[in-house]
């Protein structure tokens, strides 16, 4: 009778614990307030980050529909259809020029979110952007940065920044000479390898993955992958260190600080285009490179051969006034620092610029990012220039000859999206789509190194194959089975854990300048379009408006932290603000910061007139009380026999 009673008892406290997790639910909203669609290109772990993210919001009453594409696709939604309410991608680069205009200002090229002079605050955002471009000096540009970081991230709110990582790629042992800050394109003439590793059948190529580029001219391109391959084909003018100090180890050899809005900029002589083969219908059965006709530039009709044209000062001083002209680029705000560029009138092989840092003042200023505007792959003045007495002007108002409208329509500007040509260290091959793209080593590059400046270097291999693999599990499995010479590892920590360990293996690190964040199209209806203009009238609130509110109360109910866990085995970084992280002296860390908060999420969505049937996550004392009461008895009853 007495072990029937002691069941009776345990049972009874055991249901009653049970009952009180149940009641312990999280936050969860009764029925839908907005159904919105969240897009994102497929591989990685973007689309698993996409779905934790729609359960987030599930629990204040926000239902997302996920949908994933490839990334081409995914490139036209956001500067095309902007058919999506959220979207999730990974901005890079830009590390050495933090408030960068190209994604913050209205007519930035990268501004997927709607930005534009009806959003309240963005002018005042766009009118900080301006001014700390013109501050020298560092602490004051910091403390100024600060107040803008704080501005957008409170008052504006077009993304949630997600995670900010330390980037892991895998080499294979027998691979030597990798500088992992520095990149696998500067780091090809100090390269070599040592044997072959398992898998390998050739040691005259070296293979990675990326996902199928877009147009390889940078005049046009947006993406990364086809960023990756003009890297190999074309120069940049101006090499920087990966701590983005400029070096004098790139066609910019030299350079004279006249005053400070005033540069005069050096050339190296002897350096040759490489010759403009006309690869757009090769493939992989294609005959030698060499034998293929040359494309005929559109100013002087001539093709490149390797030795017939000479890299100048043209060619520089063409590039900046290309990438100032409205024809020939979107982008136009990199360069409205520029008040004029010339060539100098004795030296072909010097050019001039003069600086404006702000050209909405009567007064010179100087700019402070000018160092990390000049980067620019050199592009062939005679090859995309013309004889055109059309006169037009670049954005800062300089007059230019040569470029005119619809001159991207021209047989050579269409050839160069497809088969671009440089000075760099390989020339285009061919390329099948989403499959590979291949590049040959080219006899004509200049030899000189990056990293030290080093001259008569070589790259290591003769062909480069840049195999079409978006999907970073798949890229994984090629670089095991030893069909990739490199492969990220960031996504998969468990497997570079085992691999640092492992000696066939190298584990290469460094910090990622870059930030994974989740954006809203202010565009679009609840998040944003009227929403934006209707000022609330709550207490403390007045300041904001109602797409602000819920933009907050979005960014208060997404977990991030246990993103990181469940994704990054806690291993990346919460990102909060607009800058990188890694900019470390101009990243704010004491913004506003969207940590979950669910009754954060609440208030805001209250203040924007959205009424929600919120279940509150009680504290478990029932389960407590039980579980101790359960434990007492137990105690008791054992005692007892």
């Amino acid at each position: 009778m007495k072990k029937k009673s002691a069941f009776i008892a345990i049972f009874i406290l055991s249901s009653l614990v049970v009952m009180s997790a149940f009641n312990a639910n999280t936050m969860q909203a009764q029925g839908p307030i907005a159904n919105l669609v969240l897009k994102t290109n497929g591989g990685g772990v973007r689309p698993d980050i996409a779905l934790y993210i729609a359960q987030y919001l599930a629990d204040i009453g926000v239902e997302i529909e996920v949908k994933v594409e490839e990334w081409s696709v995914f490139v036209g939604t956001l500067y095309l259809t902007h058919n999506y309410d959220i979207g999730i991608v990974r901005l890079g680069g830009g590390g050495a020029y933090p408030g960068s205009k190209d994604v913050w200002d209205t007519t930035g090229s990268l501004n997927v979110f709607g930005l534009g002079p009806d959003i309240p605050y963005q002018n005042e955002s766009e009118v900080y952007q301006t001014i700390q471009e013109t501050m020298v000096d560092p602490d004051a540009r910091q403390a100024y940065l600060y107040e803008w970081q704080q501005l957008v991230m409170d008052k504006i709110i077009p993304i949630l920044p997600l995670t900010s990582s330390r980037v892991y790629n895998a080499l294979w042992a027998n691979t030597l000479g990798y500088d992992e800050r520095w990149g696998l394109r500067d780091s090809m003439p100090y390269m070599t390898y040592d044997g072959y590793h398992s898998g390998q059948v050739s040691l005259d190529e070296f293979s990675f993955a990326d996902a199928n580029w877009v147009d390889l001219n940078p005049l046009f391109s947006i993406d990364g992958s086809s960023g990756t391959v003009q890297a190999y084909l074309l120069e940049q003018m101006m090499v920087q260190n990966p701590d983005y100090a400029p070096t004098k180890n790139g066609l910019i050899y030299d350079w004279e600080e006249i005053d400070e809005t005033h540069f005069q900029f050096y050339l190296r002589d002897d350096i040759y285009w490489n010759p403009s083969y006309n690869s757009t219908a090769r493939d992989a059965n294609s005959g030698p490179l060499e034998s293929e006709d040359l494309m005929l530039g559109l100013k002087d009709g001539l093709a490149s051969t390797g030795t017939s044209h000479q890299v100048t000062a043209t060619d520089a001083v063409f590039t900046f006034l290309a990438w100032s002209n409205n024809i020939t680029t979107a982008r136009l705000n990199y360069h409205t620092w520029i008040s004029d560029i010339y060539e100098d009138p004795i030296d072909d092989l010097s050019f001039h610029i003069h600086i404006d840092g702000d050209p909405s003042t009567s007064e010179i200023e100087p700019y402070a990012d000018m160092w990390s505007k000049l980067p620019w792959e050199i592009l062939p003045e005679f090859f995309l220039n013309s004889t055109s007495p059309y006169v037009w002007e670049t954005v800062s108002g300089i007059e230019t000859t040569g470029l005119y409208p619809d001159m991207d329509e021209t047989p050579q500007w269409r050839a160069f999206s497809n088969s671009a040509f440089g000075c760099g260290q390989f020339s285009f091959d061919y390329s099948i789509a989403n499959a590979v793209t291949v590049l040959k080593r080219s006899p004509y590059w200049h030899g000189i190194g990056a990293l030290t400046g080093d001259t008569g270097l070589v790259p290591f291999v003769e062909y480069i194959n840049i195999r079409v693999i978006p999907d970073s599990s798949a890229e994984l499995a090629e670089f095991k089975a030893g069909k990739l010479d490199i492969g990220g590892v960031s996504s998969f920590p468990t497997e570079r854990k085992i691999m640092q360990s492992d000696p066939q293996y190298i584990v290469k690190s460094y910090i990622d300048s870059s930030m994974l964040f989740m954006f809203y199209n202010l565009r679009r209806p609840f998040i944003g379009g009227t929403a934006n203009l209707e000022y609330l009238d709550a207490a403390g609130k007045e300041e904001y408006t109602k797409g602000i509110a819920v933009r907050k109360a979005l960014n208060y109910a997404i977990d991030r932290d246990e993103i990181n866990t469940v994704i990054y085995e806690g291993e990346a970084w919460i990102a909060h603000s607009t800058i990188y992280p890694s900019q470390a002296f101009f990243y704010y860390n004491d913004i506003i910061k969207y940590n979950y908060d669910l009754d954060a999420s609440e208030e805001w969505l209250l203040a924007a007139g959205y009424e929600v049937d919120i279940v509150k996550t009680p504290f478990p004392v029932l389960a407590i009380v039980a579980a101790i009461g359960a434990a007492a008895f137990l105690a008791y009853y054992r005692k007892r026999k």
